[in-house]
């Protein structure tokens, strides 16, 4: 029973979740692209008719809105969520843009890819018109020499008293290391990574110039940005504000 209990609280909350996300993605639209007007004579207006009440009526909260600023330059910024299980992964295929998840392996990674995919499937989602990124989390120490990383984590456990823990799986080696396992990892379908350095700035700095400069020289990652926000890197279309499409 204490376990059903916990579920049905865990459905409940990620179910708010998903109103807090509906509801700020209206206010993002609440204002059209060209809702603010600009003249170099005389200033700012607004045209009224471009901003839009959103009037979001849910289970646990209501906002009548809109927005107090306007439209930013993504249109939306990207909604990103954590996902462990299947219920997080429901959530994440209704109301994220980007899912981060932690497989151990690429059997995992493979796995849990095709969990993200069924709950997709259920959402009825159309990944085309709204694309869904699945990135991996990985927490990384990397060293430039074979078996320092190693040596250095066992250092960190001792002076912690403790093994260091992640719901992440926890990689130690030489940024080529991490690159041959990206690789691996990313035949599996996954989209991208998030990479979370186990020690500052040491393991930012090893991926920054470490890791990146080897992906770059096979191939894998760029070398120029070709966009100018977030969701252009992550590859993801700018959404036209629904309030424009229904005027």
């Amino acid at each position: 029973m204490p376990s059903r209990k916990i579920a049905a609280r865990l459905r409940e909350l990620f179910d708010e979740a998903a109103d807090v996300v509906e509801a700020v993605r209206r206010l993002w639209d609440s204002w059209e692209d060209d809702a603010e007007i600009r003249d170099a004579a005389t200033g700012r207006f607004l045209d009224r008719d471009k901003v839009h009440h959103i009037d979001f009526e849910g289970r646990w909260f209501s906002v009548k809105g809109p927005s107090i600023t306007p439209r930013g330059p993504q249109g939306q910024p990207p909604v990103v969520s954590l996902a462990h299980a299947s219920v997080p992964y429901a959530f994440a295929a209704a109301a994220s843009d980007v899912v981060t998840v932690t497989p151990h392996d690429r059997e995992g990674a493979a796995a849990i890819l095709g969990q993200v995919d069924a709950a997709v499937a259920d959402a009825g989602r159309d990944r085309t018109e709204r694309p869904l990124r699945v990135l991996a989390d990985l927490l990384v120490v990397l060293d430039e020499r074979p078996g320092a990383a190693a040596r250095r984590l066992a250092r960190l456990d001792e002076r912690a008293g403790t093994a260091l823990r992640s719901d992440a799986e926890i990689f130690t080696g030489t940024p080529a290391e991490l690159a041959g396992l990206l690789l691996d990892w990313r035949a599996a379908g996954l989209d991208g990574f998030r990479l979370r350095p186990a020690a500052l700035p040491h393991d930012l700095t090893a991926i920054t110039r470490g890791l990146v400069p080897e992906l770059q020289r096979r191939g894998v990652f760029r070398t120029a940005y070709d966009s100018t926000t977030l969701r252009g890197h992550l590859g993801l279309p700018r959404p036209v504000s629904r309030y424009a499409r229904a005027g």
